[in-house]
Order: C-alpha cells, then structure tokens, then sequence
C-alpha cells in the first residue's frame, strides 16, 4: 500500500509539473507570437516613417534648389540607363540629357552622376535615385532626423543610427528582435543604398498592450493551474488519512495475532496433555479432543497466514540467497503425501539443469506450500497433484502446481488474488480458509518481480504456475 500510494503521489506530482509546464508553454508562445505581430508593425512603421522624411525633405529641396542635379543608372531590366533629375521649378525637361531652363531663373548648374546597379531591380530604382539627389543637395541633419522620426512614431522610438556597409540594402529588415525579458528591437531601413548607407533605428516594443489582449488567457490558466494545485492537495491529505487508516488496520491485526497466540498455545497444550492419557478410541471425549486439536491447528495457521500477508502487504525486504529448490520441492511433495484425511497423490517433474535458484527460500516456499495446500483442500477425496519446475527461454525458473480440483470459473479468476475473496462456487463454504492464500502467492511473485499464470476449467482442475526472474 506504501509503494503504491506514493506512485500515487509521483503521478501527481509529475502531472501538476506536466500541465503547469504546458501551460507556461503555451503562454510563452502566445506572447512571442504576439510580439512577432507587434515586431512586424514597428518594422512597418519605421520603414514608412523613413519614407515620409525622404519624401519631405525632398520636396524641400525642389522648392529651394538652384541647382540641377542629374543621376543616371543602368539596371539589369532595362535596356537603356535610368535617368531621374531634381532641378528648379519648371526647369526639369531633359532633352538629349541635357536639362533647360526656362528665361528668367538665372543661370542653372547641372551635376550630373552615373551609377551601375545592375545586380538589383528597377523595382525601387526611382526611389532610390531621388534619394540620392535629396542627400547631395542637403546636409544631413541628424537632430532634425531624430525629432522628425520621433514625432512620426511616438514614444516607441528611442534612436537611429547611420550605418555604411558593405553591400547595398534595398529591404527593410529587423537585425535584433525583441524577446520575453527585452523588449527592444534594433529595425534597418534603406535610406541611401547608391551610397551602402541605411538608418539602424532602435524601437521600444511596449508589453503592455499585450498583456492587456493576454488577459483573459493568463487569467483563464492562473485559474486551471490554482484548481489543479488544490486538487493534488487535497487528494494528498486523503492519501495521508487513508494510509494512517491502513497503519491503524494493520496495527490492529498485529495486536489480535499476538494476543491470540497465547490462548491458542495454551488450548493446544491442553489438548495435547487430555490426548496423551490412555482412552479407549471410541470414547467420546477422545473423538472431542481430536477435534479441538484440528481446530486449533486451524487456527495456528490463519493467524500464521495472516501474518505473512501483513507482513508482505508492509514490503519486507526478501532475503535473496541461492538455495537448492529441487531438494526443497521433494521435501514438500513428501509432506504432502502425508496427509491423512484424503488420499493425496504428489508427483513432480524437474527438469532444470541445476538445482540451484536464487530468491528468498522461505517466501517461495510459502508460495509453493499454499497452492498445494489449496490443490488438497478444493478436490474431492482423491486428489492428484503434479508439481513441475523449468526454466524458460529467458533463463527464468517457472514452478507450475497442477491438479484435478473442482476448478475456477472464467469470472472468478482475476478476482481470487484478491484478498479475503472466497469463491460462492465453493461446494462446502465450511471448508476452513479466509481467502488470503492467493493474494499472498501474487504479492510474493510480484516483490520477486516475477509474474503468475492460471489456467483453470470447472470440474476439471486447475494449473497455477509462477515465473522468478534469476539475477546474477
């Protein structure tokens, strides 16, 4: 009972730990999820927000240049250079890739560059021209970018850095994103790729918000994981009470064996004194004494099986020896053979190659003892029984008990290792027994880590055999 209620608690255990790890998992992925949505957004905004103070500034520049500045570039799908010029207002016809003034604007200065972008697309090849012209004809002014971009995107920007690399950058891409325990991210937007310039800038990733569309998951979990702590708890207190209820079950039958040992001595020595004086055999108080000392021997063994199977039942530790089986088995088939209320045969069949086995030598014997004792006391007047030991395939010992009793039905055959479990098959319910044989036989096999096998047909017999693993 102690070993299973602590698996009990072990499955408990590692199930509360199982659901609260699942749980945490979950919430774990749903916030990452969340903030790769989040992380998309502030990509998103960072790139528009660079776009718009390109856009701006370049107007700027068209309305207050006088100077015309032309960028010629050759892509990979176009056949003839891409040209794009900024230039003073109504002075930006280009004829032969010269541009014209108009009269009265004074004398216009043309710049003119040529660039081979051949290893991209035209996709944004005039966005990135213009962009050019904006940066030559402006100075760059880093304050003015910072409070344009912080105005545009609010508190969730913190800073931007220039970077020149090495290679031009034409997307947008994130190169820190945010985590669970660091909510920033560092966002790189094109802003001159002619020039292998972009802007590097670092964005705040607010967890609020999302916690807030996380509240009735977190809360919904909390609830689960309280529920399920308060149910292993209160499983564990049952578990604590029902194990002191068993404490209390087994001290009590400890306490009724040891006080009944002594009355049950003291009726057998009596008998044995009134049985040895000399009487006639058909006196009646000798046919009286005959059966008190029968009853007394019956006693003496329930209380000895009962303490064997309290005993088992608490896990005392088996004495594992290597001991000879076959000379053990013969000893029993002797004493079998013995009995004197039924004409009791015994055979047995041995066919291992040694005679040693190891396991606990009295336990096993017990075992062997109680399915032959169950073999003479559920048959008829004649009884024949076949003990058989082996070894299996898997270098096991199998000891089988057969005989032609009065056998168990298909039903009853799982429900007889339980104990005090009596079969209402029973053609005499007076014959001695309280149903503890069995369950004794199936604890013992199962502290060997071995396993019992029954086959059985009413009125046919019945064969028990059990298999102890043998471990060097």
């Amino acid at each position: 009972m102690n070993r299973r209620i602590k698996q009990v608690w072990l499955l408990a255990i590692l199930s509360s730990f199982l659901l609260i790890g699942l749980q945490t998992y979950w919430l774990y992925n749903s916030v990452t999820y969340s903030m790769g949505e989040m992380r998309k957004k502030n990509a998103e905004k960072a790139e528009q927000a660079i776009v718009t103070y390109q856009t701006n500034i370049g107007e700027a520049v068209k309305e207050k240049s006088h100077i015309g500045y032309v960028v010629t570039a050759y892509f990979s799908d176009y056949k003839r250079p891409v040209t794009t010029v900024c230039s003073p207002l109504d002075t930006d016809t280009i004829i032969g890739g010269v541009v014209y003034s108009k009269p009265g604007f004074g004398n216009v200065m043309e710049k003119r560059d040529t660039f081979d972008l051949r290893e991209t697309d035209s996709n944004n090849s005039f966005d990135c021209l213009n962009t050019y012209i904006t940066y030559q004809l402006t100075r760059f002014d880093k304050a003015h970018f910072d409070r344009f971009i912080s105005r545009k995107l609010g508190n969730d920007f913190i800073g931007a850095e220039m970077k020149t690399g090495k290679h031009r950058l034409w997307q947008t891409r994130i190169v820190e994103p945010p985590t669970l325990f660091h909510h920033e991210m560092l966002v790189e937007v094109p802003f001159n790729p002619i020039q292998y310039q972009s802007m590097q800038m670092r964005m705040q990733v607010p967890m609020l918000p999302i916690l807030k569309g996380m509240m009735w998951q977190m809360i919904g979990s909390l609830l689960v994981t309280i529920m399920l702590l308060l149910s292993i708890a209160y499983l564990i207190k049952v578990m604590l009470l029902q194990k002191k209820v068993d404490k209390m079950r087994s001290d009590f039958v400890h306490t009724m064996i040891h006080e009944l040992k002594r009355p049950v001595q003291t009726l057998k020595m009596c008998v044995s004194v009134f049985s040895a004086q000399k009487t006639d055999e058909k006196d009646e108080n000798a046919l009286i004494m005959e059966t008190v000392r029968e009853e007394s021997d019956n006693l003496t063994a329930y209380l000895a099986k009962l303490r064997e199977v309290i005993r088992a039942e608490e896990h005392i530790p088996l004495q594992i020896t290597s001991f000879d089986i076959h000379a053990a088995l013969q000893n029993l088939v002797a004493f079998y053979r013995k009995n004197r209320q039924k004409e009791v045969s015994v055979s047995l069949d041995y066919q291992r190659t040694s005679d040693r086995m190891m396991g606990d030598r009295d336990q096993l014997l017990n075992v062997v003892s109680n399915l032959m004792e169950n073999s003479v006391k559920y048959s008829g007047d004649i009884v024949n029984i076949h003990v058989a030991c082996r070894d299996t395939v898997k270098g096991e010992v199998m000891i089988s008990v057969s005989d032609n009793g009065i056998g168990i039905s298909p039903d009853e055959q799982q429900r007889v290792w339980t104990k005090f479990y009596r079969s209402n098959a029973y053609p005499d319910m007076m014959q001695p027994g309280i149903g503890l044989g069995l369950s004794f036989v199936d604890m013992i096999v199962k502290a060997h880590g071995g396993r019992k096998m029954m086959q059985s047909e009413v009125g046919k017999g019945t064969r028990i055999s059990i298999v102890i693993p043998q471990h060097s």
